[in-house]
């Protein structure tokens, strides 16, 4: 099942990522970056989420799989880890190229990226009525 998920998704594409703020669930979208399996995100030092993610690392995505006259989904769910090695962070930025159009280079200090340590992901394809889950790791 992680092999037919991963043949899903791209290198990167729109998503909704939703994190907790206080008692109050927060839901933007994102760019989910997927580089060998794992799953990225970035953003700048003083937005909003960068404070949520800090204060409440869980986090989830949601990605529609529109198909003809239905529409699937893909959720993952984990825990947020902000990225410090910055030979790491360079590869994901030079794997997912946007970022350069945000900051110049990897080593700036307004860029945050953050791998989601998946726990579950729920799927449903597209004309289904019930979603599988599974444990991730």
């Amino acid at each position: 099942m992680k092999e037919r998920i991963l043949s899903i998704l791209n290198k990167r594409q729109a998503v909704s990522l939703a994190t907790v703020e206080g008692d109050q669930p927060r839901l933007r979208p994102m760019t989910l970056i997927v580089k060998e399996g794992r799953f990225y995100f970035a953003t700048g030092s003083t937005d909003e989420k960068t404070r949520q993610i800090d204060g409440n690392n869980k986090a989830e995505f949601c990605l529609l799989l529109p198909s003809g006259n239905n529409t699937g989904y893909l959720r993952g769910s984990g825990q947020m880890k902000k990225v410090q090695s910055m030979p790491e962070k360079k590869e994901v930025a030079d794997w997912a190229q946007f970022i350069y159009d945000y900051w110049k280079e990897a080593s700036d200090p307004d860029f945050v990226l953050y791998e989601l340590e998946l726990r579950q992901i729920r799927y449903m394809e597209p004309g289904d009525m019930k979603e599988t889950v599974m444990d991730w790791d």
